[in-house]
């Protein structure tokens, strides 16, 4: 895995990178449509839905219709037949979600809001929070393509906030976990959010600049992402 996107020092302010490749997979692959089966089997309505102005939109069809699917499939459908997690924001606003892989937020809990609402409980995330509604507008108007990344002790696709995560141990036992987030226009006032999620063994990606980023974290940073501890063992291990 290319890891360019880790920087030193780390930041939460928002970046745009223009970016004119796939949005999403149209090859979906079957293990991750049947994780997310299993995710919905166990926490079902809380992963997805949508609001009224969606349904008075028809967000739902504008979505299959931009991933070719049929008009005629239900939301949860929708979510079984997309690799990726999806959004569909208008005029700013969340108005359809399934996140079947949440990292650590409650999805259906975020509709309605705007993208600078949804970013609040994100640390150190002022200068994101004020181009929020930038970043809106934009998304109407270009694809981009950002990545968001930590490590942690849990290997599953999904940290939906039920779940517990596995004790700090040793190296061997953590995961470097990436969401990639590319956005697609769709018209004046609508936009899809993708988010492609991806974990895997710290060991497969290891490179001191994952190191060098989370040295130069805030402790608001660390304590949002759970990296204190992680954090002081990749040191030791490193000394």
């Amino acid at each position: 895995m290319n890891i360019d996107f880790v920087k030193t020092p780390f930041t939460n302010n928002p970046t745009m990178n223009r970016y004119d490749g796939p949005v999403f997979n149209k090859k979906p692959d079957s293990s991750y449509l049947i994780e997310k089966q299993k995710e919905i089997d166990t926490y079902g309505e809380s992963l997805f839905g949508e609001t009224e102005m969606s349904k008075d939109k028809n967000l739902l069809i504008k979505l299959l219709n931009f991933c070719d699917l049929d008009e005629n499939i239900s939301l949860h459908e929708a979510s079984v037949s997309l690799e990726e997690d999806f959004a569909v924001m208008y005029k700013g606003k969340m108005e359809l979600v399934s996140v079947c892989f949440p990292s650590g937020w409650r999805p259906k809990g975020k509709l309605g809001k705007y993208l600078k609402d949804i970013h609040k409980p994100i640390a150190d995330s002022e200068k994101l929070i004020n181009a929020s509604d930038k970043l809106s507008d934009y998304m109407v108007k270009q694809s981009i393509q950002r990545w968001v990344w930590t490590i942690t002790t849990s290997g599953k696709l999904s940290e939906f906030p039920e779940y517990r995560k596995p004790d700090i141990t040793n190296f061997d036992k953590l995961y470097f976990r990436v969401e990639t987030q590319t956005t697609a226009p769709i018209d004046e006032h609508t936009s899809l959010f993708f988010i492609k999620l991806d974990v895997l063994p710290l060991s497969e990606v290891w490179d001191k600049r994952i190191l060098e980023s989370i040295n130069s974290m805030t402790e608001n940073v660390l304590n949002y992402k759970g990296l204190t501890q992680i954090k002081e063992l990749l040191n030791r291990m490193e000394a």
